[in-house]
């Protein structure tokens, strides 16, 4: 029998903390759950406690002071996921805290389905990001007007991408399968299976989630010209 998880949930609303530890516990039958209201409430709990498998920290809860707060729980704890709770999700503030070192950002209006799978792709390693967010961070998240990816060093990864591999990252990035990519590119799915590899491999990603937020970190721009191989 597998080890129970040992998880740990900081919130400050009380009401949520409880229906959240609720649901988790329900989702992840056996899990060893504890709870804190604020954040230096959740130190004293890391501290004094046996070590954790995952952390759940609501970002905008007393003593977090933000941004500040999340790089100081995943620089003294690098070993222990972090996963964020929040009632927004402001494309900026997510992509600042990936940044950091955080493996997940869930809203708070996610339904049972995406925590379960958000957290199960954490504990495996991955990250997890709302797929929207990707999509406004990529849009969002910069002021460059570049219409392709000449302007970026050489040694840059994105710059190792073939034209065709670019366009089939850009419909990666919309969210696009496969199969969608193969019909809009007019390849053979395989081929298409092909290039999602060399990408991954290319960015050093593990999936397509974090290629995203890789190339949005490398300076992949709003918009991307379509070109033919």
């Amino acid at each position: 029998m597998a080890k129970p998880m040992h998880l740990l949930i900081a919130d400050d609303h009380l009401l949520f903390r409880s229906g959240f530890k609720l649901l988790v516990s329900q989702l992840f039958p056996g899990s060893q759950l504890s709870d804190a209201g604020d954040a230096n409430e959740a130190w004293d709990v890391l501290d004094t406690e046996e070590s954790f498998d995952l952390v759940f920290l609501d970002l905008a809860m007393p003593g977090m002071n933000g941004i500040a707060g999340v790089r100081r729980f995943v620089e003294r704890r690098p070993a222990t996921p972090v996963v964020i709770l929040s009632a927004h999700a402001e494309p900026d503030e997510i992509a600042e805290c990936m940044g950091l070192g955080v493996r997940g950002y869930i809203p708070k209006a996610a339904s049972e389905s995406v925590l379960q799978n958000a957290v199960s792709l954490v504990l495996a390693g991955e990250i997890y990001v709302p797929r929207h967010a990707i999509s406004q961070i990529l849009s969002e998240g910069g002021n460059d007007t570049r219409e392709d990816l000449d302007g970026l060093p050489e040694n840059n990864p994105l710059r190792q991408l073939t034209p065709r591999q670019r366009n089939t990252l850009a419909l990666m990035i919309e969210g696009r399968s496969n199969k969608e990519i193969a019909r809009s590119l007019n390849l053979l799915e395989s081929t298409v299976k092909a290039h999602v590899k060399v990408i991954l491999r290319k960015l050093s990603a593990h999936n397509r989630t974090q290629a995203a937020l890789i190339a949005a970190d490398l300076g992949w721009p709003r918009r991307v010209r379509t070109r033919t191989s």
